[in-house]
């Protein structure tokens, strides 16, 4: 017979060995403890559908404010820093956030740049969508210094999920970074997105094919949606691939002879540009000033579906 005083001292034993355990942190990966940090909601859409209910998905950015100029607070730099991945545009997109970013991979933060992902439409400095010699001599000497650099360099277009084939080019990265951040197998997932992605792609195409697809948007923000479709951006209202830039009378001027000489029937607004100055523009022009949600999903409850009110705007107000 075992001693009852051993037994006691075993099961004191094993409760201390319980209690000093310390359990692995990938025991269970994939029970949505996991956190994705997502800077923006249209990618964040992408990544919650890719995940599902394997990690928990939020976005810094509240949807409806200009992802160009917004800046995080106390509460939004802690949720980044303790996330198991950030999924972030990297295209000097979220230009009040690029600090922060740069910090929380400085201090071991996995970060998931799209930007380097997929084939980046670069703007030279040559590249001024129609605004000719003459109208350039024209134009107001006071530019902003981003304006300067990307006149003199050459820019990076970071609106890249305009355009569903940029979202696949990336995914597959995307699902490892996601997979090796939180042990969960995306191989079905990705599959599936995949598909919904290549159907999406013919969907859009079939809509703009046959319009004659001539672009003027509120800032430049429509290249990757053209280059896609085989539409012609003609112009910005702020000639800049950020909001935080302000269009020149000169630049205005220039914009309102390209408009009338394309004949273009309608130009789109949005986020960060001005409904007054839109709203003059086309009365002056004798054209719609239609907005558009490029930025955020505005209800959406998708990608899918952002994308496709998107693109059946556009078709609308060309026809």
């Amino acid at each position: 017979m075992i001693p009852k005083s051993f037994l006691i001292g075993s099961s004191f034993l094993v409760v201390l060995m319980g209690c000093g355990s310390t359990p692995d942190a990938n025991s269970n990966p994939t029970d949505g403890s996991r956190s994705i940090v997502v800077t923006y909601s249209v990618l964040g859409s992408v990544v919650e559908q890719l995940v599902g209910d394997l990690a928990t998905v939020s976005v810094i950015i509240p949807d409806g404010q200009d992802p160009h100029e917004f800046e995080p607070s106390a509460k939004d730099i802690e949720s980044l820093n303790n996330a198991d991945l950030v999924v972030a545009n990297g295209l000097d997109f979220e230009e009040g956030l690029e600090q922060t970013i740069d910090r929380a991979i400085d201090s071991g933060v996995n970060v998931f740049m799209v930007g380097d992902h997929i084939t980046v439409r670069e703007m030279s400095k040559d590249e001024d969508h129609g605004h000719d010699e003459d109208h350039a001599e024209e134009e107001s000497t006071e530019t902003t210094v981003e304006s300067e650099e990307e006149h003199a360099h050459g820019a990076y277009d970071p609106h890249l999920w305009l355009s569903p084939a940029a979202m696949l080019e990336m995914l597959p990265a995307l699902a490892d970074a996601i997979s090796t951040a939180t042990g969960a197998d995306l191989t079905s997932q990705l599959a599936a997105l995949q598909s919904e992605l290549t159907a999406l792609d013919a969907q859009i195409t079939e809509t703009i094919d046959g319009i004659t697809c001539e672009l003027v948007s509120g800032h430049d923000e429509l290249g990757y949606f053209a280059d896609q479709y085989g539409c012609e951006v003609i112009g910005a209202i702020i000639p800049s691939l950020s909001t935080t830039s302000e269009a020149s009378a000169g630049e205005l001027a220039a914009l309102k002879v390209e408009v009338e000489e394309h004949g273009v029937p309608a130009i789109f607004t949005g986020l960060g540009t001005s409904q007054d100055v839109a709203d003059q523009l086309a009365s002056e022009l004798g054209v719609k000033a239609v907005t558009l949600s490029t930025h955020f999903l505005d209800g959406a409850v998708n990608y899918r579906e952002f994308m496709l009110r998107l693109t059946q705007q556009i078709a609308d107000a060309l026809q």
